[in-house]
């Protein structure tokens, strides 16, 4: 089970996953032989991987895409298979909803995007439509695309408060009282 010190690792990670065992102790107020076993644990158990992470754009990937996807049931899989060989494609995920799959797409410019989704993506048998949405400016997430520190911080909360999992968001009660009561509508 991660506790307190694991998730403060990780946040350092997070920060600089190059710091030493020396230098995360240090910060941390521990030996380095806590740190060294404690970051083992954590990438044997599966739950920190430290790898390094591609600046896309300086890599000439200048337009990163997500593209939602409608497939025909008896093809989601084969659609699926068929994407997950695509290099362009970096994250692929089945998703409820209006659409059935979402593609995190990178190339190099608009039109290359274009020509992918003419080319690679419409002509995948099962596919009905798509829609795409350019990023214009990531705000959250950086290189990663993926921001998990407030999640880290947030399980940290969490350990300090004793609670043994996360809890189900709450609604504010208060907020509730303010509104006024729908009305039903008379037919």
């Amino acid at each position: 089970m991660v506790d307190e010190l694991d998730l403060k690792i990780i946040v350092e990670l997070q920060r600089d996953g190059r710091q030493s065992n020396i230098e995360l102790a240090q910060k941390l107020g521990v030996v380095e032989g806590t740190i060294r076993k404690r970051v083992k644990a954590l990438q044997d158990g599966n739950i920190i991987r430290i790898v390094a992470v591609p600046n896309l754009r300086n890599l000439g990937y200048g337009c990163i895409s997500t593209i939602a996807m409608q497939v025909q049931m008896k093809f989601l899989r084969k659609v699926a298979e068929a994407l997950v060989k695509k290099p362009n494609v970096g994250y692929l995920a089945f998703v409820t909803g209006r659409y059935d799959l979402l593609a995190v797409v990178m190339t190099p410019s608009s039109e290359d995007l274009s020509d992918f989704i003419e080319h690679e993506i419409m002509t995948i048998t099962g596919i009905l439509r798509t829609e795409t949405f350019v990023n214009l400016d990531v705000i959250k997430g950086g290189w990663s695309g993926i921001d998990t520190t407030q999640i880290i911080r947030n399980l940290t909360a969490i350990k300090k408060a004793g609670l043994k999992k996360v809890p189900a968001p709450q609604r504010d009660r208060a907020k509730q009282k303010n509104k006024p009561e729908k009305k039903a509508l008379a037919r």
